[in-house]
């Protein structure tokens, strides 16, 4: 009878462990994505417009896409732009119920903020799973005290499903995952919490695991600011092509070309276009293809890579416009009014509804019309003059200083009649910012060398940097004020930058230092505010200027190959919609470096300070006198006088810094008794 028990028991150990190693050892299912979906997802009435089985055939463009997504594919990385509503974020979810009936793991997915993580969670996961028999007894249900199925995490056999905001940073940084979907990247905040890019945040999640697969999707936004865009031309950047009708060629489908192709239709009376005449132009053979001939056309499609990814073989990248859109859903008719409307409204200034139109149907960038300049018009123009040195035209000279982390981006600028500047010299001056200026090895200590060391003039004297202000607002800020407190009677400014409309460049100053009473220090440090959004319009006004003169911005050849003119115009103004009221703001795209940018607008804050904005010809007559009394000489025929005999220009001294004001004298006793 011992036997008989100790073989049962055997057997079911033996069976015990033949389970676990099918279910935590087995090589990664043979199934792809796109079989699983049409085995076994069901949709839900709750969040699609065609409840009941997934059928493939009805989007055949997301076939490959999910099979990307598949445990025996190689890619890691795949990046979908489409326009709305053409099931991007349903492949998504394919994925998901793949991912807990065949390849468990942690999972993660993010949606912009954690109330949309909640409204997906409850809208779209919870029906998956209640609906696909495949997943209804794969997730352990939710039991009085017992936390393993909330809203925002979802336990399962072999992993866990994490739904989280892409606002909150803590959520992101939660736990390592081996599958991370990131849902309408293009709507996450740009900072969270202060820890930087939320998409950088999250990817850091799956650093750890070599089989790892990333899945990111949205429709684009802004141009230059639209993270799906970035993502999307890392990779292969493929389109869908589809075989016209009548010739079999296979082409992408376009809105429209000057060249006849896209498509086309006719006007009415009143302009509007006719809705029953509208029909897509083949571009090989010009036939007219009709909407119902897109069912046979979607399924012989195929996707085709435009060019190589940076990780060859581990992105892919994929497409797509609303003209794609399977039959009984959004028509070509239905395209073609919602166009005319956004023109309609763009002709009376609002151009809301065509960024609404380009982002949502055409899947493209939207492009501002605002305030931009081309860094490659700017090095096309770029004079052959040397740095380090001052034009004939410049007769006042200043310095802004952008403050980092590791290094201090230092940028002089020359000033003359008519505001006409020269950027004259640029150093990166490497080392902690912290340090004192009496450490050799301090950025500050150099800095100091550059001020007092002032530049020779064209003409032979030596002009000396009259302010310098030194940006406050982003690191090291008491560092900062300890050098300009220091250097203050050599007008040294502390300034700080105010992204406010209508400010002036640069205004009243507020006092940093106080007593412990609360009261201001006569002598201490003055903070300056400075107008950055107004010199910024200013500027790039400027930098269209394309003749010499007034306003005209001259800018070195020498520094064509760095990326001095990209920096220069690294920022854009872009549409923020707040509570559906148009705001322009100033933004800089992600990876973008501004420093020569933000040192422009201080070296110019200090110009402002020195009073150029108030300054006539007989000001700039008596500097030119002072600095440079023999200017129009130098432009003059040789004379007689030998070399020898001519004396040389005597250096001018730099003008001296005004004294401190008198020490007022007061009644007050003395205070007596009291350690200070």
């Amino acid at each position: 009878m011992m036997a008989v028990d100790d073989n049962l028991d055997w057997l079911k150990a033996q069976q015990l462990v033949d389970a676990l190693f099918a279910e935590f050892m087995r090589p990664p299912a043979a199934t792809t994505v796109s079989e699983w979906a049409d085995a076994c997802r069901m949709l839900s009435g709750k969040a699609s417009s065609e409840p009941g089985p997934w059928r493939t055939h009805r989007t055949p463009y997301l076939q490959q896409i999910m099979d990307d997504l598949s445990a025996r594919s190689a890619v890691q990385e795949v990046v979908v732009m489409f326009a709305a509503q053409l099931g991007k974020s349903e492949s998504g979810m394919n994925w998901l119920g793949y991912i807990i009936d065949n390849e468990p793991g942690p999972v993660m997915v993010v949606q912009p903020t954690t109330d949309m993580a909640k409204r997906f969670s409850r809208q779209r996961i919870a029906p998956m799973l209640e609906e696909t028999p495949a997943l209804r007894k794969k997730v352990r249900e939710n039991r009085s005290r017992d936390d393993a199925n909330t809203t925002l995490m979802k336990d399962f056999a072999g992993g866990v499903l994490v739904v989280s905001g892409a606002n909150s940073a803590a959520g992101l940084r939660s736990m390592p995952v081996r599958y991370l979907f990131l849902d309408e990247i293009d709507a996450y905040p740009l900072d969270v919490d202060g820890e930087g890019d939320p998409v950088m945040l999250a990817e850091k999640r799956t650093s750890t695991f070599a089989r790892r697969k990333v899945l990111k999707v949205s429709t684009p936004t802004t141009r230059d600011f639209s993270r799906i865009e970035a993502a999307y031309q890392q990779t292969n950047a493929c389109q869908y092509w589809v075989p016209c009708p009548h010739c079999d060629q296979l082409q992408p489908l376009v809105w429209g070309t000057n060249h006849g192709h896209g498509l086309r239709w006719d006007k009415l009376d009143d302009g509007s276009p006719n809705p029953a005449s509208v029909h897509y132009v083949c571009r090989h053979c010009g036939a007219a293809i009709f909407e119902h001939h897109k069912p046979a056309m979607l399924a012989a499609g195929q996707w085709r890579s435009t060019k190589a990814a940076a990780r060859t073989g581990r992105q892919t990248g994929y497409q797509l416009s609303a003209l794609y859109a399977p039959l009984g859903w959004i028509s070509w008719a239905d395209l073609i009014v919602q166009w005319h409307e956004a023109m309609v409204a763009s002709r009376k200034g609002d151009v809301s509804k065509l960024k609404t139109f380009t982002n949502t149907v055409l899947a493209e960038t939207w492009e501002e019309q605002g305030d931009k300049v081309q860094h490659h018009e700017l090095a096309r123009r770029a004079e052959n003059y040397a740095l380090g040195m001052l034009p004939a035209g410049g007769l006042m000279l200043t310095m802004g200083v952008d403050v980092q982390p590791d290094r201090l981006e230092v940028r002089s600028w020359a000033f003359g009649r008519g505001e006409e500047s020269w950027l004259v010299d640029r150093h990166v001056l490497y080392g902690d910012p912290n340090l004192d200026e009496l450490v050799p090895e301090s950025p500050w200590a150099r800095l100091t060398e550059l001020r007092r060391q002032g530049m020779a003039h064209v003409s032979g004297r030596q002009l000396s940097v009259e302010a310098c202000a030194i940006d406050t607002g982003g690191h090291n800020t008491q560092a900062v004020y300890q050098y300009c407190r220091a250097h203050a009677a050599e007008h040294v400014l502390a300034i700080k930058g105010a992204s406010q409309g209508n400010r002036p460049i640069i205004g009243k100053p507020s006092a940093v230092d106080v007593s412990w009473r609360g009261k201001v220090m006569p002598r201490g440090l003055k903070l300056w505010m400075v107008g950055t959004d107004t010199a910024k319009h200013l500027l790039y006004g400027r930098l269209r200027l394309a003749q010499p003169g007034p306003g005209f911005v001259h800018l070195p050849a020498a520094l064509v190959s760095t990326d001095e003119f990209e920096q220069l115009t690294a920022e854009r103004l872009a549409t923020k919609y707040i509570k559906g009221h148009a705001k322009l703001e100033w933004f800089k795209p992600a990876g973008r470096r501004n420093e020569a940018l933000d040192c422009a607008i201080y070296a110019y804050a200090a110009a402002c300070y020195l009073g150029i904005q108030t300054m006539r010809e007989p000001a700039w007559a008596r500097r030119e006198e002072r600095i440079a009394p023999r200017v129009a000489d130098l432009f003059a025929p040789p004379s007689s006088t030998p070399a020898a005999l001519a004396s040389p220009a005597p250096a001018v001294p730099p003008e001296p810094p005004k004294p401190p004001p008198a020490r007022q004298m007061t009644n007050r006793r003395p205070m007596t008794g009291r350690t200070w």
